[in-house]
């Protein structure tokens, strides 16, 4: 539902401004409104509040501890104990008391304290992802380049070639000789079952016409990195092997320094990370305020049932200094009040939609609870196994698990988590109607079968008009029993009319709430024409001796449901009404889509029963595991996306108006 907002008017004497604006901030319910925007003689004496050059120099120096304080915190894991929210709002209250050059000099020595240590921690994290590209050259070459002793006139290069080109060697080592007229010697070795190492030594006037040479013939050459390039492979390889084995031990240090830290300072950090926010943001909202002589105005909405709170509040903090009234608002005004809603905690994870499009308008009825009753109930129909839904109802408690552990707060997964948790428990209910359980698993073990391998009825609750049972569990393929099809069809039709026919109930109720007397009769004309296409079917369906009369009165019926339609909301009005017999059969989708799951869910067992006895039963388990994984998976999206989809489109389009406001209290960022 939608709270009752009240617009409030708070005025006071200058000189309290800013502990007037920190009481509001710890309240955090007040909506706030630019007055600068307002017209009318309320507000012709008001003149807008203005950031004087000090004000201004505080908040450009509160941005700048804000994302110095940030950059130190993005570096700092978080400990491994919970942050203490007594703690916190201890540590948060403690800066309220001191001045912005305490708070920067506290800032500095964090940046201190940490900069060197983060600065040598980067180095040696670079240094070493650098070497460890060299560690599998050092493992193959530097066994053989430790038996070559070079001198100061001679240098070396490595070359590491594939055993099966290993007969290259050969004729590199006549090449070289010949370009080194001998003065050169070549060293060898297998060092795994895929590769031979070599090391070329030569006297080093004759570098560049090795090194061409090699290029020549496409060799490559083991390059190390360019401070060791012109040293020995002996003693170039001995040194970064050194040190990729010091680097470890000096990097666990330097992270156990910063876990120190992190433990002594994370929390003031977190707090200070807070409090800087919520300055910055009083400030910036300064603009929005008016003043009058001595007094200041702030103008905003809060929930009705937090006035009386709030003006007892301000009155004992500022002893009668401060003054907060409610306003009767204008139409204008009402147009621009902000929307909050407050659910019961089983329609409240249905507010996800709100993601999708914006909420309600203020004084218009919540759909929440609309949507709270018939996305679960479509989720269910489609997706009716009670297998299915006791393993979505374990990996929501996983998922629970997981953000519990993880103490991550996030309102996409926490309202994903509980509205999966509820689609689930429909779904078992479904299934329990169906008698599913990994689609005819339950059919296969207790054999209600019968010859044509067709379910039995166990429990019998009438007869078609055929002469055939119908009854518990419900049977969902049509080749088995064409009246069962037309059994489910009725019911699909008939969730789509109480779907539809609530949300125009909705649309209609807000029409003449609002006095909106052509917006209220064209819904009760688009619930005509639906009740006139309830009466014509259901003679057709159901009680044919009162064909020869309800046909005609559910034409008639129709008919005035267009007239009205058209009457209230012009030609396209009664063009939409016409429509809503589509909008009708498109919930017969829902029928297809638990189809298709059943006859998927079937398939898998099939096919795992194909493998026989034996050994082949564990793979036949799997096999049908996989299958039934897939459709468990393509079970949850799709029926989301058309539950979505028959809630916004089929349903929200016939009486749905977004809010132009949200409400969004002014409030601190953290700290509570």
């Amino acid at each position: 539902m939608l709270l009752t907002m009240s617009k409030v008017e708070i005025v006071g004497v200058k000189t309290l401004f800013f502990q007037v604006l920190e009481v509001l901030q710890d309240l955090g319910t007040l909506h706030l409104e630019d007055i600068t925007k307002k017209r009318g003689p309320r507000y012709a004496d008001l003149i807008p509040m203005e950031m004087d050059p000090a004000l201004e120099e505080e908040r450009n120096l509160l941005q700048n501890l804000a994302m110095r304080n940030n950059a130190i915190l993005s570096e700092l894991a978080p400990p491994d104990e919970k942050i203490n929210r007594a703690e916190l709002e201890k540590k948060y209250n403690s800066f309220k008391g001191k001045t912005l050059g305490e708070i920067s000099a506290m800032v500095e020595e964090e940046e201190k304290a940490t900069r060197e240590l983060l600065t040598y921690k980067n180095e040696l994290e670079v240094e070493l992802s650098r070497l460890s590209k060299y560690e599998p050259i050092i493992k193959k070459v530097y066994p053989l380049a430790s038996k070559v002793t070079a001198t100061e006139n001679y240098t070396s290069i490595a070359l590491l070639i594939e055993e099966r080109y290993k007969q290259v060697l050969e004729y590199i080592e006549k090449e070289l000789e010949k370009i080194t007229g001998g003065q050169c010697e070549v060293f060898s070795a297998r060092v795994d079952e895929n590769t031979h190492a070599a090391i070329l030594v030569f006297h080093r006037r004759y570098s560049e016409q090795v090194h061409n040479f090699l290029a020549a013939e496409n060799v490559n050459q083991v390059r190390l990195p360019s401070e060791l390039a012109d040293k020995p492979y002996d003693e170039a390889l001995k040194e970064i092997e050194t040190r990729y084995q010091e680097i470890p031990p000096k990097l666990k240090k330097v992270r156990e320094d910063l876990e120190e830290i992190s433990n002594k300072w994370y929390t003031t950090l977190v707090a200070l990370k807070d409090y800087l926010a919520d300055r910055i943001q009083s400030l910036e909202a300064i603009p929005k305020f008016g003043q009058s002589g001595h007094v200041f105005v702030i103008t905003g909405w809060m929930p009705s049932d937090k006035v009386e709170e709030t003006r007892r509040i301000l009155e004992e903090r500022f002893e009668g200094k401060v003054e907060l009234t409610e306003e009767v608002p204008s139409h204008d005004e009402m147009e621009e009040a902000p929307t909050a809603l407050r659910n019961p905690g089983a329609v409240k994870p249905f507010e996800f939609i709100y993601m999708l499009i914006k909420p309600p308008k203020y004084g218009h009825i919540d759909p929440t609870f609309l949507v709270a009753i018939f996305f679960p109930l479509l989720f269910g129909f489609m997706l009716g196994d009670m297998g299915y839904a006791l393993v979505l109802i374990g990996v929501v408690f996983l998922m629970k698990r997981m953000l519990k552990k993880r103490e991550t707060k996030s309102i996409f997964f926490g309202l994903f988590a509980n509205v999966l948790l509820i689609c689930s428990i429909s779904s078992f209910i479904f299934g329990l109607l169906y008698f599913e359980f990994f689609g005819d698993l339950l059919f296969r073990l207790f054999g209600w079968k019968d010859a044509a391998g067709h379910l039995e009825v166990q429990w019998v609750w009438g007869y078609t008009a055929n002469g055939k049972p119908f009854g518990w569990p419900l049977e969902r393929i049509a080749q088995a029993n064409p009246d069962m099809f037309k059994l489910l069809l009725i019911i699909v039709i008939i969730i789509g009319v109480l779907h539809m026919g609530g949300a125009l109930l909705i649309g209609l109720i807000d029409g003449i709430r609002h006095k909106d007397r052509k917006h209220a009769i064209e819904k009760a004309g688009y619930l005509l024409f639906i009740l006139g296409l309830v009466v014509i079917f259901g003679s057709l369906w159901g009680i044919k001796s009162a064909k020869g009369v309800a046909v005609p009165l559910g034409a008639v019926m129709s008919l005035v449901g267009i007239g009205m339609a058209g009457y209230g909301g012009g030609f396209g009005g009664g063009l939409e009404a016409a429509l809503t017999f589509g909008n009708l059969l498109s919930y017969a989708r829902l029928y297809g889509i638990g189809l298709a799951s059943v006859i998927l869910a079937e398939v898998s067992n099939e096919l795992g029963a194909e493998f026989g006895g034996g050994a082949m039963v564990v793979l036949g388990v799997v096999v049908a595991a996989l299958l039934h994984t897939l459709n468990i998976a393509l079970g949850v999206l799709s029926p989301s996306i058309q539950s979505l989809r028959l809630n916004l489109v089929e349903s929200f389009t016939k009486f749905y108006k977004e809010s132009d406001v949200v409400y969004k209290p002014f409030k601190r960022s953290g700290g509570e």
